[in-house]
């Protein structure tokens, strides 16, 4: 984890923005496709050398009007604009990711409840702490204890997953908005990932922090073929640090006839 967040968030998020996402004019030449520095300082009303020391980490603690004139600058959406908020001034209270063997057995009665559908509670850094039948035999991370990224980096998941690329960011934006920045859990995940995936280190580099709630999504299944199957997220009631996740498919579908026979 990178000791200046706010610096490096600023600086992706900076490389990331074109002109014409702020309403500038692109010259022609130009050799940069993101906005240069003296570009969002002008758009935040700030001195170049003021958002420079921003960007080196010589400066942590801008004030709330300079959060929001930053994030107008960059063209950041709501979740974007609380993690800015949230690196730039942390919460007095952290927040650390329960660890798998932490829920109760409720938990896993609960999930084997869901009629027909996979579902899942991970925490905020994406281990799984409970699974029920048809998401262990429907997804290859399907065992208490495992990480969703372990699974989205492996062979089998590169090749069997459509948009795979896809899959990672979306992930990945999950675990930089919901995780504290300071959990050594967190620390160590992506510590070993930077290491270990050249793909990790480019993709984390984004610093993409957008978070989808639903969706549709398509996953390979030994035996069945592929499964394309809609997915919804839900904060766990009095536990904001987990997520459930449950996914099923369209009524009167090949996939739910599948999926209903993995149960």
């Amino acid at each position: 984890m990178a000791i200046n967040e706010l610096g490096n968030y600023l600086r992706a998020r900076r490389q990331a923005t074109r002109p014409a996402d702020v309403g500038l004019p692109v010259a022609a030449g130009r050799r940069v496709e993101g906005l240069r520095r003296e570009e969002v300082a002008q758009l935040a009303g700030i001195s170049r050398e003021y958002y420079l020391r921003l960007e080196q980490g010589r400066d942590t603690h801008p004030s709330h009007q300079v959060l929001s004139s930053l994030a107008k600058a960059l063209a950041l959406d709501e979740s974007a604009t609380s993690y800015l908020r949230r690196i730039a001034d942390p919460p007095p209270h952290r927040s650390f990711a329960p660890l798998p063997g932490s829920l109760d057995d409720d938990v896993f009665a609960f999930l084997d409840g869901f009629e027909g559908t996979a579902a899942y509670v991970i925490n905020s850094c994406q281990d799984v702490l409970a699974v029920n039948e048809r998401a262990s035999r429907v997804f290859t991370f399907g065992t208490v204890g495992s990480n969703m990224f372990d699974t989205l980096f492996s062979a089998a998941a590169r090749e069997n997953l459509p948009n795979w690329d896809e899959h990672v960011l979306l992930g990945l934006a999950a675990l930089r908005e919901r995780s504290d920045s300071d959990d050594p859990r967190l620390h160590e995940l992506v510590g070993r990932l930077l290491v270990t995936e050249p793909d990790f280190a480019r993709l984390w580099g984004r610093h993409d922090v957008t978070v989808q709630s639903s969706g549709v999504g398509t996953t390979y299944v030994e035996g069945v073929g592929l499964l394309t199957l809609h997915w919804q997220s839900l904060a766990v009631p009095g536990d904001a640090r987990l997520t459930l996740v449950a996914h099923y498919a369209e009524p009167g579908t090949a996939a739910e006839e599948a999926l209903r026979s993995l149960g």
